[in-house]
């Protein structure tokens, strides 16, 4: 059955049961609550598409994704997205924080034609940032909307 929220989701549950397909372009992730009916599935796409099966998932679209058996848990996270996209920009040194922007700051527009432009491409960095936003991140939705409303000339402050 295919997940109404997401159309790239799709549900089978037979009894206790339970397998989700998620597909995304020709990568398929398969999950499944019993290992016994995860290989026999795995068995018979492999046997009717031509398809590799790249074992335990490590890596997707940019996320990294650990399992704790023990404990039956996913672990999703971007850190390795963000260390690259930080070393796109030069940004390696820069000082982390607990809130991406505070909702009191107030960015003004870039009327001084002589401050200095932003050096990295601005445009590259709102779309890097809305990717992480899409996928994990979406307490970013406030600072890329502030954000984003200078995208026509930023300045250093933005």
């Amino acid at each position: 059955m295919r997940n109404d929220a997401d159309f790239s989701v799709y549900l089978v549950q037979v009894g206790d049961v339970k397998f989700f397909i998620v597909v995304y372009v020709d990568d398929l992730i398969l999950v499944c609550n019993n290992n016994n009916n995860l290989l026999q599935v795995k068995e018979e796409l492999l046997r009717k598409f031509e398809m590799k099966d790249l074992s335990d998932l490590h890596f997707f679209l940019g996320m990294e994704v650990e399992r704790d058996l023990a404990q039956r848990f996913f672990y999703i996270n971007q850190i390795g997205y963000f260390k690259e996209i930080l070393k796109l920009f030069r940004m390696e040194d820069c000082k982390a924080i607990g809130v991406p922007l505070d909702p009191k700051t107030k960015l003004k527009n870039n009327e001084n034609k002589d401050v200095e432009r932003v050096k990295a491409p601005y445009k590259q960095a709102m779309g890097s940032l809305m990717y992480a936003m899409w996928c994990i991140r979406p307490n970013l939705a406030y600072l890329i909307i502030v954000v984003n409303q200078h995208m026509a000339n930023p300045s250093l402050e933005h």
